[in-house]
């Protein structure tokens, strides 16, 4: 955790002189008192001297209540930085939590068409992955799963044909077939996914100086995307684009180092800061404006986006009054 910035540094300066002052002064008065008790001016004498041991007191007290102060403030600042990782690490927790419970929602119907779409779509790019390492005996019992288990025949026979020319391709039709797998992984952004089928495909064609290079290719161009990402990042933070920022800082959370991200958290803070401010003026508004269903819906993402906010917790408590509402209004 970054240390808490030196604060009031002008006002401690001006306190330590103060004190300063005041031990001198004080000095002064106690010599004083002593010189004039001495000289038979016994009252006098007294006077100073007790005047110097208030000043010096005074001083003292007083510059040790601004050093407490100060502590308590550095301690302060601190607790609240390690309350807003805190507040961090949770909303990414909630927002796992609440897709866990979105999908326990749904009806068997509705899951059974998602997962089913979901099932083409992986086992589509899992085949041409299989035709492009060359293992045809996977790629074969796949595409017979996208025939009889999910009822694509039609690309099924056009995912056979693609093996048999593959099959039949030259060693450079392959090599070009597997660059323009890596290129469509990286347009998608499946950077995990195109490490691994780098490695394998460094394997298969180890004398090929292009399957070689891809590797470096490959941390080239998420390096590239990152970049991009920062500069866009940047310039919607100093626009005052709460949204587009606040999206931008959610999938730059995927790519930043501990170091990298440490250097955007002051910025990082201001923009969720902006960003709860304004999902609080919409929520006002749409109760002001009686829109229950987006009251609802916004206070919800509140809740799930910043629940350690004082929003969050006053919309809490809202909300369940707003819900009977909106089914009040549905029924």
């Amino acid at each position: 955790m970054p240390n808490a910035p030196s604060r009031f540094a002008a006002l401690r300066r001006i306190a330590a002189f103060t004190l300063a002052l005041a031990v001198l002064t004080a000095a002064a008065l106690l010599g004083f008192g002593i010189y004039f008790a001495r000289a038979g001016e016994l009252v006098g004498g007294i006077a100073l001297a007790g005047g110097g041991v208030v000043a010096l007191t005074f001083g003292i007290l007083s510059y040790c209540q601004l050093v407490l102060t100060q502590k308590f403030e550095g301690n302060t600042y601190r607790l609240y930085d390690a309350i807003l990782d805190a507040n961090e690490t949770l909303r990414r927790q909630t927002d796992l939590i609440h897709t866990i419970a979105e999908n326990a929602s749904m009806s068997d119907w509705v899951k059974a068409v998602v997962h089913h779409e979901k099932d083409h779509e992986f086992l589509r790019d899992t085949i041409h992955g299989s035709i492009v390492r060359q293992d045809w005996q996977a790629a074969e019992h796949l595409i017979q799963s996208l025939d009889e288990q999910l009822g694509y025949r039609d690309e099924a026979v056009e995912l056979r044909e693609e093996i048999k020319r593959a099959r039949d391709a030259t060693l450079e039709e392959k090599i070009e077939r597997a660059i323009q797998r890596f290129d469509k992984l990286c347009e998608v952004r499946k950077w995990e996914q195109a490490a691994r089928e780098t490695a394998r495909l460094q394997k298969l064609f180890p004398q090929s100086d292009r399957i070689g290079g891809l590797v470096s290719e490959l941390e080239l161009r998420r390096n590239e995307y990152k970049r991009n990402l920062l500069k866009q990042y940047d310039l919607a933070a100093r626009n005052n684009d709460v949204e587009k920022a606040h999206k931008l800082l959610v999938e730059l959370d995927h790519y930043l180092a501990p170091n990298e991200a440490a250097a955007l958290k002051d910025s990082a803070r201001g923009v969720f800061k902006a960003k709860l401010m304004q999902m609080g003026v919409q929520f006002n508004l749409a109760v002001s404006d009686k829109k229950v269903a987006s009251a609802v819906d916004i206070g919800q993402r509140i809740i799930r986006e910043f629940p350690n906010s004082r929003y969050a917790h006053e919309i809490s408590e809202v909300l369940p009054h707003l819900k009977k509402r909106l089914a009040l209004e549905q029924a």
